[in-house]
């Protein structure tokens, strides 16, 4: 069998469309989070789902946030392209948007118009420990009603 490769141009172009260096590559952004999540902490395991645009991290691991505190099994879902989401998947949390959730129980770890979180950074830099921090201050607010971490009120919140 010989492969025949047409006329060069097509060749090109087609490479030129297929490797568009102004589009962002999203599976090299959730592989590059894969591997520093693993490498940083062996108590989460993560996949990839799909490819290309479509390409998705699932991380599932346990947080036990002080010595004192209960072990919470979290999943953090990265696209490459939005920020983090993560959620308490054991126990399961009741929704609370004062205790700064989000209607889908996603947890509210940063007020988003601060932007503090870009594609550039690391996931086990920022929002492992983030959600760390705060399972700390649910866990208090679960002592006394008040959200003791920073916030910015929730619409509908009494924060």
């Amino acid at each position: 069998m010989i492969l025949k490769l047409g006329n060069q141009y097509q060749i090109r172009r087609i490479m030129a469309a297929k490797y568009d260096k102004s589009r962002p590559d999203y599976f090299a952004r959730v592989y590059r989070q894969k591997v520093l999540i693993e490498r940083s902490f062996d108590c989460f395991r993560c996949t990839i789902k799909g490819r290309g645009l479509n390409s998705s991290l699932v991380c599932t691991g346990k947080i036990q946030p002080t010595e004192h505190s209960e072990v919470y099994k979290i999943r953090l879902k990265y696209d490459g392209a939005s920020s983090p989401k993560v959620y308490v998947v054991d126990p399961e949390l009741p929704l609370d948007i004062n205790a700064h959730m989000y209607s889908d129980k996603r947890l509210c770890l940063y007020y988003p118009k601060e932007n503090p979180w870009k594609h550039t950074k690391s996931i086990s830099d920022t929002i492992i420990p983030w959600t760390a921090e705060w399972l700390v201050y649910y866990e208090l607010y679960q002592i006394d009603g008040k959200w003791h971490g920073p916030f910015v009120p929730h619409k509908g919140s009494k924060s």
